[in-house]
């Protein structure tokens, strides 16, 4: 679909219902009060019983990589590269198949015509609106970087109805078919002439392809492979849009675009006539593939099994990271311990998590909001008790008064408690980390985990019965 310039153009967001993860954000944005559970004191006072504080639960913290996710079935998608020395070179690829122009039976038209114009490849950015009436960003990083993405037609068989995970290798051609080098444009609208009619598209990547492609796209009409949709996707079974720009430190910037869109499309030109050939999610596989580069040699632990034993070793520095990059693992070692008097009853718990002096600027910008997830015995996440109350309780939110992101556990801590009288030990630890889907984003946040320090810590409110 192509808007003429004499019209006012209207492109509306189109927003995809979200997952479990973009729920819990949401709910954090759309809250004004910091709202608290009934009062401990209260609670003891009401009893007779007493009330105590305490922060002095020994806590580890210490980052291991990000477990591979699927990627495949998100609302926007990620392409570029950023140069961030404290984690290394990030790269998010996109691998996506293309459409046919209907259903079947493609025809150029024009039997005239003997030779396409030119083929460009289009991206349209995210432009996504949040249910708080505030638009997404469309990059992070370095906006005015100059990039180079280079397009390479994949050689293997995709299909719309799999899961690919953001690790998952592809198979490519070696030469790339289209290139594109330049800064990218997030404010003005591309003006296209086709002979008397001008259209007007908004801002989004315009990836010209070489000759070489374009006509070996015009020739699969007359080759057969224009018949129906198998037959041509095993014709042009797909693109990789790879940046592959020499970056330096403090460099670069990743960009989100939706496939879903009257923009996004491989459209070829002839003369006044133009043709898209879509990306549709419901007929389409596509999905993004990270890969870091340089990251420092001790950024990164291994996991230590069994996790329920706590073998972690503590870093004083935490990093967490999006697009397949690190997580932040918290262990309770003397949480039985602990409460091992049968006269304690756990009334709130509390985790502060303190973002790092001196750790952002504005190029690396502080993310708002974070995720506190429980663990199984392979490190992998689980939702916490806590979690299914309100976005309030459940807590996350960027404090900029205090530099903090703050979680409600006291549910998730009675959960390990309980089983562990009952003979079971879940004590597996917890994960931070950024939002990986719906929305994503490429942010990152080093958090201050010395011990000791006030900025790290687990506030407990327990009742002791007399």
């Amino acid at each position: 679909m192509r808007i003429l310039i004499c019209m006012i153009p209207c492109f509306n967001a189109r927003i995809k219902n979200l997952t479990y993860i973009c729920i819990l954000i949401l709910g954090l944005f759309s809250c004004k009060k910091d709202l608290e559970s009934v009062d401990a004191n209260f609670v003891g006072a009401r009893n007779g019983f007493e009330t105590k504080y305490d922060t002095l639960i020994d806590l580890k913290a210490y980052t291991v990589q990000l477990d591979s996710s699927v990627t495949s079935n998100l609302s926007a998608f990620a392409i570029g590269a950023i140069y961030d020395p404290v984690f290394g070179i990030t790269q998010a690829s996109l691998i996506t198949q293309i459409g046919l122009p209907g259903v079947s039976n493609f025809h150029w038209g024009d039997t005239s015509i003997k030779q396409l114009d030119s083929v460009v490849l289009q991206l349209r950015f995210r432009n996504q609106q949040m249910f708080d009436g505030t638009y997404l960003n469309d990059y992070y990083g370095d906006k005015n970087a100059v990039h180079t993405l280079n397009v390479y037609k994949i050689t293997e068989d995709l299909s719309w109805d799999s899961s690919y995970f953001s690790r998952r290798n592809f198979v490519k051609e070696n030469t790339p078919v289209g290139s594109w080098t330049g800064k990218f444009n997030f404010t003005d609208s591309t003006k296209i002439s086709l002979d008397s009619p001008v259209f007007v598209l908004p801002p989004h990547i315009r990836i010209t392809m070489n000759n070489s492609f374009r006509d070996e796209l015009y020739n699969a009409e007359k080759d057969g492979f224009f018949v129906d949709a198998k037959a041509f996707k095993n014709k042009f079974k797909g693109f990789a849009i790879i940046d592959e720009t020499n970056l330096m430190a403090n460099s670069g910037a990743i960009v989100f675009v939706k496939l879903n869109s009257d923009v996004t499309s491989l459209t070829a030109y002839h003369g006044s006539t133009y043709h898209d050939f879509t990306i549709n999610p419901g007929y389409e596989a596509s999905y993004n593939h990270y890969a870091h580069k340089l990251v420092p040699a001790d950024l990164l632990q291994n996991l230590n099994f069994p996790l329920s034993d706590c073998k972690g070793q503590h870093h004083d520095t935490g990093y967490v990271q999006s697009l397949g990059g690190s997580k932040l693992r918290i262990e309770f070692p003397n949480l039985f311990t602990y409460f091992s008097n049968p006269k304690l009853v756990l009334n709130g718990a509390e985790i502060v998590f303190t973002v790092l002096a001196g750790s952002s600027n504005t190029m690396f910008t502080i993310p708002k909001s974070m995720l506190l997830f429980g663990s199984d015995s392979l490190g992998r996440y689980t939702p916490t008790l806590d979690a299914y109350e309100s976005a309030t309780y459940y807590g996350g939110l960027f404090n900029t008064n205090y530099n903090q992101y703050r979680f409600k556990i006291a549910r998730h801590l009675q959960f390990l408690l309980d089983q562990y009288k009952k003979g079971n030990n879940f004590n597996y630890g917890m994960n931070l980390i950024l939002s990986p889907a719906s929305p994503v984003s490429a942010d990152r946040v080093l958090i201050d985990t010395r011990k000791n320090s006030g900025t790290f810590k687990l506030k407990l409110t327990y009742t002791v019965i007399k």
